[in-house]
């Protein structure tokens, strides 16, 4: 850790690639708590002493006494403005092992993360700069769903112009993962009534709108799409459906859509007319040829049917 600031780049990075390959390690023999919530340790151990002090001395317990000192000096070095889109993408990939180690440990230092995130958010995506984006966004997904609301909510403001300019990136790989993360985001804020929830709507139906939008991209604009009707059903509920005729298609691959329907069906009340609507849509699908996602189809019948009983 001494060594996160070296003068010399190649050096730096090979110190952050090490320290990557011992989280790593940590996870799979150093013990990882059972959730974000719940400090206990699990994993491989040697013994399974009970003794206090046994349990101070694990890996996973001296690396969560490193966090303060380790997440300083590497964000530090991330908010410099002469970084090369290599380092910042390593440094990126440092916080990302650390997050899979330690869920919801890097609460303390969200001003920093949110203004280099942003900082590299708004820069133009290139051919040099578009895995930096994606490794970006993987990070925030990630910040997202293993942090509790109360300590990101805040700087959202700042985040959210960025997150939702990156929808619109041409690059499958940005746009897609830009949806993962407010998936993961809505996940995390559920209920939401935020003003930002309607640009998102719009965007995701720009998205599916298009009829050659990429597979990867559709499919998690359809997620995101079924995480804002389940996390933000307020904002949605006064349109007017048109992403269940984008969602609903009678080409392309369906696959994705009923899984889509069947996780809406099961948390939200959308209406009987829509409920019709997906049931004639599936029945359509089991009147095709071929007997792949059927049982899938059957699956989101049987969801929908239930919420026809009184």
């Amino acid at each position: 850790m001494s060594r996160f600031g070296d003068r010399e780049e190649t050096v730096r990075l090979e110190v952050w690639a090490t320290y990557v390959v011992l989280l790593n390690q940590t996870t799979l023999y150093g013990g990882i708590p059972e959730s974000k919530d719940d400090g206990a340790p699990r994993g491989k151990r040697k013994r399974d002493s009970e003794d206090p002090m046994d349990t101070e001395e694990t890996p996973y317990m001296l690396l969560k006494t490193q966090v303060p000192s380790l997440s300083k000096a590497l964000l530090n070095q991330l908010k410099s403005s002469k970084n090369s889109p290599a380092v910042l993408q390593a440094g990126f990939s440092v916080l990302i092992a650390l997050l899979t180690v330690l869920p919801g440990c890097l609460s303390s230092q969200v001003p920093l993360i949110v203004s280099i995130s942003k900082t590299v958010l708004s820069q133009s995506s290139t051919s040099s700069t578009s895995t930096l984006h994606f490794t970006c966004l993987s990070f925030l997904a990630l910040f997202f769903s293993s942090h509790p609301p109360s300590t990101f909510q805040a700087s959202m403001a700042i985040l959210n112009p960025v997150l939702l300019q990156s929808l619109t990136e041409r690059h499958p790989r940005i746009a897609s993962e830009s949806f993962r993360v407010f998936s993961a985001l809505l996940k995390a804020l559920k209920p939401v009534k935020a003003d930002w929830t309607n640009a998102l709507y719009d965007q995701t139906l720009a998205r599916l709108s298009i009829h050659d939008t990429d597979a990867e991209v559709r499919a998690c604009a359809e997620e995101c799409m079924a995480d804002i009707w389940i996390a933000a059903t307020d904002v949605v509920r006064s349109r007017d459906r048109k992403e269940w005729e984008y969602i609903c298609r009678t080409t392309g691959k369906a696959e994705n859509a009923v899984k889509v329907i069947t996780t809406v069906a099961r948390e939200v009340k959308v209406g009987d007319d829509w409920v019709n609507g997906c049931i004639s849509w599936l029945m359509g699908l089991l009147r095709k040829s071929g007997r792949s996602g059927k049982a899938e189809v059957f699956g989101a019948l049987h969801v929908l049917l239930k919420r026809q009983v009184p």
